[in-house]
């Protein structure tokens, strides 16, 4: 190549050598040809523009194209997300007996009457033991109710610690078993 071919290149070779000029490989393998298109792109506005839209990492990110995602993708995921959805909905049901406990509770304490019942029977149940600790009173009888209520609670306890363990287990941090086997085959 001559000084005056080195000059005067055309836009067209000029974007054709863009690409290795912007990665440093002109500059390694044609030191002629990386000294015209600098030349150029100091005279040529509109190559220069290219320049810069080459060297932009946007732009080079969107000249790249994704390669097709497989034919399988879908019906894995919607097999994946159905399944986690029936199970997360089979354990919201496990919460009707802690519902229908809470309900009993609710309408055993019914309202601040109740509440106020309650306390009151506590009151007057520890300062019957305090009397029969001290040897002046007689053991105090607990009602019936009280003791549905306590049996009741103990019962609202269980249920609640078991459903929260398998809602744990639930949640994709949490998954033992034939699910995190399943989750890494995928």
């Amino acid at each position: 190549m001559t000084a005056s071919e080195s000059n005067s290149l055309a836009c067209s070779r000029v974007r054709v050598l863009l690409e290795p000029y912007s990665d440093g490989a002109l500059a390694r393998e044609d030191r002629q040809q990386y000294d015209a298109l600098r030349a150029h792109l100091a005279g040529c506005s509109d190559c220069r523009l290219q320049h810069e839209q080459a060297i932009s990492l946007p732009f080079r990110l969107r000249a790249l194209s994704s390669p097709p995602p497989p034919d399988s993708l879908v019906a894995g995921v919607m097999r994946t997300i159905a399944s986690t959805r029936l199970a997360t909905r089979r354990a919201w049901t496990l919460l009707v007996p802690e519902a229908a406990l809470a309900t009993f509770i609710l309408w055993y304490l019914s309202g601040l009457e109740g509440i106020t019942s309650v306390a009151s029977g506590i009151v007057g149940d520890l300062l019957g033991l305090a009397g029969w600790s001290s040897g002046s009173g007689s053991l105090p009888s607990i009602p019936h109710a009280d003791v549905l209520l306590l049996l009741a609670l103990i019962a609202l306890t269980a249920i609640a610690g078991y459903h929260l363990s398998i809602l744990i287990r639930l949640t994709p941090a949490g998954r033992t078993g034939s699910g995190a086997r399943r989750a890494a085959s995928e």
